[in-house]
């Protein structure tokens, strides 16, 4: 495959490697979404366990700006990355650069000039009304000129991924977003758990698979659980409410609102 890289993009991005690898065991079926694989290009990550023609090993790189992540050159947004957060970049190609997202972890392509070297960032935006989306990521230096009250040191993450949700109240409803800009239902669940520190897949069917234990329908509602839909998710805030995306935005809804709840899944 002829590849096609601007001036600008990191050697070791498009480069792949020439090594052989062998597989531990028999390959597996590529859930592309997250795991960075295709038919000619595979993260040398997944060596063990994917056969492809070539392997490129990531080149991390720091976002500038908030980002649509693209499923397929021109095609429709599947995630965001938001300033400051990281992207492993394996290609770069008629100006994006397909890789995975460092937060999210979603795999796609990114405009490659939403990209700079990487940086150190110390600081998470958790607050509305700040100058940056929450879920924007700040060096120490940026952190500096912000309101204290509406940022976190990432070593020190919230705990309750519920009040955070209950704070993104009124966020416009936005297909792949995942900020305080607008969001979507997994993208709400997984920015908020984000900010608790956890690195939680933005697709809610993986949620439903992967998230926390499954919970019996016997069993009593309890704040923080994770009210699965056929195709969506909210977030119980006691036995009737919940938070959930809706045509509308972010909203506080009666449960019995959200139509039959086929999972629920509930965290540690």
């Amino acid at each position: 495959m002829t590849e096609h890289r601007p001036a600008s993009a990191p050697p070791s991005a498009s480069p792949r490697t020439r090594k052989r690898f062998a597989l531990t065991g028999r390959s597996h079926k590529v859930d592309g979404r997250v795991e960075a694989a295709r038919g000619d290009l595979a993260d040398v990550r997944l060596a063990d366990r994917v056969f492809a023609p070539h392997y490129a090993a990531a080149v991390q790189r720091s976002a500038t700006r908030q980002a649509p992540i693209l499923a397929a050159h021109g095609g429709p947004a599947i995630s965001e990355i938001l300033r400051g957060e990281s992207f492993d970049v394996l290609e770069m190609s008629h100006g994006l650069a397909w890789g995975v997202g460092g937060v999210d972890g979603t795999v796609g392509f990114v405009a490659a000039d939403a990209l700079d070297v990487p940086v150190a960032v110390t600081h998470v935006v958790c607050g509305a009304g700040a100058a940056l989306p929450v879920g924007s990521r700040l060096t120490a230096e940026e952190a500096a000129t912000f309101d204290a009250s509406t940022i976190r040191p990432l070593d020190a993450p919230a705990k309750d991924f519920v009040a955070l949700a209950e704070s993104l109240v009124g966020t416009p409803a936005v297909a792949a977003g995942r900020s305080s800009a607008g969001v979507d239902g997994g993208g709400l669940v997984s920015l908020v758990l984000s900010l608790t520190g956890l690195k939680v897949a933005r697709f809610v069917d993986i949620q439903q698979r992967d998230l926390g234990h499954a919970v019996a329908d016997s069993a009593p509602i309890l704040r923080g659980d994770l009210l699965f839909t056929e195709s969506d998710v909210a977030i119980a805030v006691d036995e009737g409410h919940a938070i959930h995306v809706g045509e509308a935005g972010v909203s506080r809804v009666g449960i019995a609102d959200l139509g039959d709840i086929v999972t629920r899944r509930r965290l540690p």
